[in-house]
């Protein structure tokens, strides 16, 4: 969020507590347009699933990055490349603070997330890409302007963000300079297209597919209305479950 300027992102603690938020929609009674009946999505089903696990898995997912960093891919490829291990760390520092028998169960919830095995985790993981779409597309309804407004935009507000060396050293006025390949088009000049194109065909459960269908329907309207398009790139890659 921070590299496309969206004034005051979401928190790693925001993201959890929404995901613990969503984590709950599976204690409901199945929907009917939700098939279970496939061998694939028979483990989804809501009485198959520890909710109370899939709760506090949801909740914690991302507790190692209050110490290891929210890495992602396009961050310094020696983070990328140590990752895991920088978060396994993490949780096991997590796990001396706490104490057990809980520092062992958080540990355990990660591994397990991680791990992507049982359904808990694979539901879990769903979640966490259907939040972050949700997220996304609350900043472009927010934040993104109309198309036909943006050439009409204040000079300077215009502007890119700097472009910067892929050294830390400070330019001339002493402010740290940012990573080239951090540059991103302003929430207000361009949609969010990469967070929808990353996720277009991730969902495992019906639930979540179906949502996150239904979330993309809302957002192709409202981007309209704007006078954007939607590339077929944002466009779910599978049916839709009905």
């Amino acid at each position: 969020w921070v590299r496309h300027n969206i004034p005051f992102p979401e928190s790693d603690s925001d993201h959890m507590h929404r995901c613990a938020m969503c984590a709950l929609l599976v204690t409901q009674p199945p929907d009917p347009r939700d098939d279970y009946i496939k061998p694939e999505t028979c483990m989804f089903h809501p009485e198959k699933v520890d909710s109370t696990r899939l709760l506090k898995m949801a909740v914690t997912h991302d507790l190692c990055e209050s110490l290891a960093g929210d890495v992602t891919p396009f961050c310094d490829p020696s983070l990328v490349n140590s990752k895991e291990e920088r978060e396994e760390q993490a949780m096991r520092s997590i796990q001396k603070v706490v104490g057990d028998p809980l520092g062992e169960e958080l540990f355990g919830l990660w591994r397990e997330y991680e791990d992507q095995k049982t359904a808990e985790a694979l539901l879990c993981k769903d979640i966490d890409k259907f939040e972050m779409v949700v997220q996304a597309y609350e900043y472009e309804k927010e934040y993104l302007l109309p198309r036909d407004k943006v050439a009409e935009a204040d000079e300077e507000d215009a502007k890119p963000p700097v472009a910067e060396s892929n050294d830390d050293e400070n330019d001339t006025t002493g402010t740290k300079k940012r990573k080239v390949n951090d540059v991103r088009p302003d929430i207000r000049r361009e949609p969010l297209r990469g967070f929808f194109v990353s996720t277009s065909s991730c969902m495992k459960s019906p639930l979540f597919r179906r949502l996150d269908g239904e979330l993309r329907e809302r957002r192709e309207s409202m981007l309209k209305g704007k006078g954007w398009d939607v590339t077929d790139a944002e466009k779910q890659k599978y049916q839709r479950i009905a």
